[in-house]
C-alpha cells in the first residue's frame, strides 16, 4: 500500500508542478474561498467558454514572453489583476462590471483619496508593466498568430455582435437576463462582459428606429397637453440625497441614542417609504436617469445611461413640464464633469443648471460649498439653506409661476469624513458588528435629517401648495459591503434588500406614504400630482407592487430605446447656452451671486 501512494505521488508531482495546472487550480480555488464571503460566484460551471478561454490566455503569454523563474507570475498577472478587478467591483457596488464602464474611471479617481489613488494605479500598472518588460520582441509572429483567436473573438462582438451573441446563446448555459450576476455563475466573468457588449452594440444598431414618431412620442404629447391644460400649476421639489441609508432599518444593530433627529421624526411622522434603486454602492447617475426619466436604467447602451447623452432633448419628466410652463432647475453639489451632467441635465430638460462656485467658477451659480474641510464633500444643511433661499425668493416675487427644482447632494459620500469639531460624535454603535464607515454614517444621518427638517419646514412656508420629495440615491458601500448589511440584518434580509432606499413624500404640507415603488416610478407620482389625479385616471400607476422584482424591466423597454435614442442625437444646443422658457420673467431668473445669505435656522457649515 505505501509503494503505491509513493508510486501514485511521484506521478502526481509532474501535474502539480504544472504552471497551467496550478494557474487554473489557483483561479479555482480563489473564486471559491470568494463565493464563500459574498463575491462573485465559482469559476468552476463555466468550463464551456470561459475555462478554456482563460487556458488560452495563459498559454499564451507565456509564449510572448521571456522564459525565467518569473514568468509564470508575469504571465498570469494580467489574468488575475482581471479577475481582482471584477471582484472589488463587484463587493463594491453589487453588480458585474461591464466593458464600457471603464468610462467611469475618472469619476472613481475624483472621490476616492489620493493614496488610494496612488494603491489603486500601482496595483493595476505593475503586472502590465511586468508583462511589457518581460515582452520578447523576436517573437512577433508567434505574437500575430497566437493572438488571432483573440482578435477574432473580439472583431465577432463589436463587427458581428448577432453572430455572437446566437453562438453564444446556443453553446453555453442559461442567461439570465434579470441577474448578470447568476449569468456570470453559468458562464463565466469574461463570458458575460463580451456578450453584455454585443447586446450593447445590437442596441446601439437598433436605436435609429426609435429616432422618428413612436407611440411613446404620441403618450409625451399627450401628457404635456395634460400639464399644460392645469391652470393653477403646483411646484415640485425634489432632493436626491447621496448615500442616505436609515440606521432604523439594519435591524440586528443597536444604538446609545436615536439616530434620526426629533424634529425630522415629528414632521414625517414614521411614514417614510421605501424606493428601489437600481445600484448599490455607487452609480448615482443611474438612480438620476430612473427619477428623471421614469424607466429602469438598463445599461443596454452604456454602463452609465448618462455618459451618452450629448445635449439633445429627450422625453423625461423636466422636458414634460419645461414645455408645459414650468421652470426647471437643476442644483448639483459636485463638479460639472461628473458623469457628464452637464450634457445629461441639458438633454432631459433642466433649462437652468447650477454647480458650486467652487467648482464651475466660469458659470453662473447662485451657491458654493461653504467650509469641507475634513470632509470634502459640502454639507447638506449648506446646500439646502442656498437653495432655500434662492426659490424662496423666486417663488414669492413670482406667484403662480410653476417651478420644478431639482437638487443632488454629494454629502455622505464614501469615505463618511465627518469633521468632528463641527459634527462631534453623538451617537455611538453598540453590539459586537463593527464598521467605522457605518458608525460615522450614522452620525451623518443625525446632522442631515436635522438640516432636511428644517429645509423642508422653511419651504413650506414659503411653497405650502407644493410636493416635495427627499430619496436616497442608493445605498453606501461602508467598509465591509455587502457584509454589514447582511451581519446587521438590513429590512429583515427581504429580496434584493441592497436596493431598498428610503424615499418621503410631503404632499401640500402633508407627508404621504406609498407600498414599495421603484425609483422609475417617481415621475409618474410626479405627473399625478401636477395634474392633481387626471394623469393615473388614463395611465397605468402601480405605485403599490411589494415584491421588487426588477424582471418587469422589459415592459419598459420601448420608452428605454426612445428615450436613449433622443439622448443620444447630435445636440441641439451647447449646454453653456441652454434655451429660457418664453413664459418665464427672465429678468426673475438670474441666480443670486454665490453665498447669498440663508435662514440662520438651516445653515451650517
Amino acid at each position: 500500500m505505501i509503494t503505491l501512494m509513493r508510486l501514485a505521488i511521484s506521478r502526481l508531482k509532474p501535474l502539480v508542478g504544472n504552471r497551467y495546472v496550478f494557474f487554473l487550480l489557483f483561479l479555482l480555488s480563489y473564486t471559491k474561498i470568494l463565493e464563500l464571503f459574498d463575491g462573485l460566484p465559482s469559476l468552476l460551471p463555466a468550463w464551456r467558454f470561459e475555462i478554456p478561454l482563460l487556458f488560452y490566455l495563459y498559454i499564451y503569454l507565456n509564449l510572448i514572453t521571456r522564459k525565467d523563474r518569473l514568468q509564470p507570475w508575469i504571465a498570469a498577472g494580467p489574468i488575475i489583476l482581471a479577475y481582482g478587478i471584477f471582484d472589488v467591483y463587484h463587493f463594491q457596488f453589487g453588480r458585474l462590471l461591464r466593458i464600457t464602464e471603464v468610462a467611469q474611471l475618472p469619476e472613481m479617481f475624483q472621490v476616492i483619496s489620493p493614496a488610494l489613488s496612488v494603491l489603486t494605479c500601482l496595483l493595476v500598472g505593475l503586472p502590465i508593466l511586468a508583462l511589457l518588460a518581460s515582452l520578447r520582441p523576436r517573437r512577433l509572429p508567434v505574437m500575430a498568430a497566437g493572438g488571432l483567436p483573440l482578435l477574432t473573438l473580439l472583431f465577432a462582438v463589436e463587427a458581428r455582435p448577432e453572430f455572437f451573441m446566437e453562438t453564444f446563446e446556443k453553446t453555453q448555459k442559461e442567461i439570465v437576463f434579470y441577474s448578470d450576476i447568476k449569468s456570470a455563475a453559468n458562464n463565466g466573468r469574461l463570458g458575460m462582459m463580451f456578450y453584455n457588449e454585443a447586446r450593447r452594440r445590437i442596441s446601439l444598431e437598433k436605436t435609429a428606429a426609435y429616432r422618428v414618431n413612436s407611440p411613446y412620442q404620441l403618450e409625451f404629447d399627450k401628457t404635456i397637453g395634460k400639464v399644460t391644460a392645469e391652470r393653477a400649476k403646483r411646484n415640485v421639489h425634489m432632493v436626491v440625497l447621496e448615500s442616505f441609508v436609515d440606521p432604523a432599518l439594519l435591524r440586528g444593530a443597536t444604538y446609545s441614542r436615536n439616530p434620526v433627529h426629533p424634529d425630522f421624526e415629528k414632521l414625517f411622522r414614521n411614514k417614510g417609504g421605501l424606493s428601489i434603486s437600481p445600484v448599490f454602492g455607487g452609480g448615482t447617475a443611474q438612480a438620476e436617469f430612473e427619477v428623471l426619466c421614469g424607466v429602469p436604467a438598463m445599461r443596454e447602451l452604456s454602463g452609465v445611461e448618462f455618459d451618452v447623452f450629448t445635449g439633445a432633448k429627450t422625453l423625461c419628466l423636466p422636458n414634460v413640464l419645461a414645455q408645459s410652463g414650468y421652470r426647471t432647475v437643476a442644483t448639483n453639489a459636485f463638479v460639472p464633469d461628473f458623469f457628464n451632467s452637464t450634457n445629461a441635465y441639458a438633454g432631459i430638460g433642466f433649462s437652468e443648471i447650477y454647480y458650486p462656485s467652487d467648482y464651475a467658477p466660469g458659470r453662473e451659480t447662485y451657491f458654493s460649498t461653504g467650509d469641507v474641510e475634513g470632509e470634502k464633500y459640502m454639507f447638506d444643511g449648506v446646500l439646502l439653506a442656498q437653495n432655500l433661499d434662492f426659490v424662496g425668493k423666486w417663488i414669492k416675487e413670482n406667484p403662480g409661476k410653476p417651478l420644478f427644482n431639482y437638487v443632488i447632494s454629494m454629502y455622505g459620500h464614501t469615505p463618511n469624513s465627518v469633521n468632528l469639531e463641527k459634527r462631534p460624535t453623538l451617537i455611538e454603535m453598540q453590539g459586537n458588528v463593527r464598521d467605522a464607515q457605518l458608525e460615522s454614517a450614522v452620525n451623518q444621518y443625525y446632522y442631515r435629517t436635522e438640516a432636511l427638517a428644517a429645509y423642508v419646514r422653511e419651504l413650506l412656508k414659503v411653497d405650502p401648495k407644493s410636493l416635495i420629495i427627499l430619496v436616497s440615491d442608493h445605498l453606501p458601500p461602508l467598509t465591509y459591503g455587502p457584509n454589514t448589511y447582511r451581519d446587521l440584518n438590513y429590512l429583515g434580509g427581504v429580496e434584493d434588500n441592497l436596493h431598498l432606499n428610503r424615499i418621503y413624500f410631503m404632499e401640500n404640507g402633508r407627508p404621504v406614504q406609498f407600498s414599495t415603488i421603484h425609483h422609475y416610478d417617481v415621475p409618474r407620482i410626479i405627473l399625478n400630482y401636477v395634474t392633481q389625479g387626471k394623469y393615473c385616471q388614463e395611465q397605468t400607476c402601480d405605485f403599490t407592487r411589494k415584491d421588487g422584482h426588477l424582471s418587469d424591466k422589459d415592459a419598459f423597454r420601448e420608452e428605454y430605446m426612445t428615450i436613449m435614442a433622443r439622448a443620444m442625437d447630435e445636440a441641439e444646443t451647447s449646454s453653456a447656452e441652454l434655451p429660457v422658457a418664453a413664459s418665464l420673467d427672465e429678468t426673475a431668473m438670474a441666480p443670486p451671486a454665490a453665498g447669498n445669505p440663508a435662514p440662520s435656522s438651516l445653515k451650517q457649515n
